[in-house]
């Protein structure tokens, strides 16, 4: 949506930059029969139209430095499961339980092989479950279970939370969650 945005800011900025009497025109000529524009009014379009251009060019910049960004947060997350970096994965609200060596072995490795999507979780929220990812360097991620997309979720700091696209991940949290 920024890039829309962004590539109208441009266009409109350069009408004006380019042709400051169509722009006039387009504005308020249009309302007066016969009315020529003062060289005042051609020079405040011509520098609105280029502070357009150049708005519109660092909106542009701006979204596309911002999805970059979003690609290396998942990267960065997969690339901390294949290194082995995770310590414990606790499952539950009040009384989280540890998985068993087995079946963190296996999360791990489906969360690193399962094609994550991104989606913007609203200001709605519930879950049927949380767990939390630790790592050797203390740091953590917490995974949402059955939240708002219905799946298993990573919501990073980012903005931006991320479904794990894996029934078999979901089926090994639902069976935690359900104390099997």
């Amino acid at each position: 949506m920024q890039t829309l945005v962004g590539l109208i800011l441009m266009a409109a900025g350069a009408l004006g930059a380019i042709s400051p009497y169509s722009a006039w025109y387009l504005s308020t000529g249009w309302k007066f029969k016969d009315a020529e524009p003062s060289e005042a009014a051609l020079l405040m379009n011509r520098l609105g139209g280029i502070a357009g251009v150049i708005v519109g060019l660092v909106v542009l910049v701006s979204s596309c430095s911002m999805a970059g960004g979003e690609r290396a947060v998942v990267e960065q997350f997969k690339n901390s499961l294949l290194a082995g970096e995770v310590r414990d994965i606790k499952v539950g609200f009040v009384e989280a339980r540890s998985l068993s060596k087995e079946d963190l072995d296996r999360a791990v490795e489906l969360m690193a092989k399962s094609p994550m999507s991104a989606f913007d979780p609203g200001n709605s929220y519930g879950s049927s479950g949380a767990a939390t990812i630790y790592y050797e360097d203390g740091t953590t991620d917490e995974l949402v279970l059955f939240g708002p997309s219905g799946g298993i979720e990573l919501h990073p700091s980012s903005g931006k939370a991320y479904r794990f696209e894996s029934p078999e991940l979901e089926s090994l949290f639902r069976s935690r969650m359900d104390g099997t």
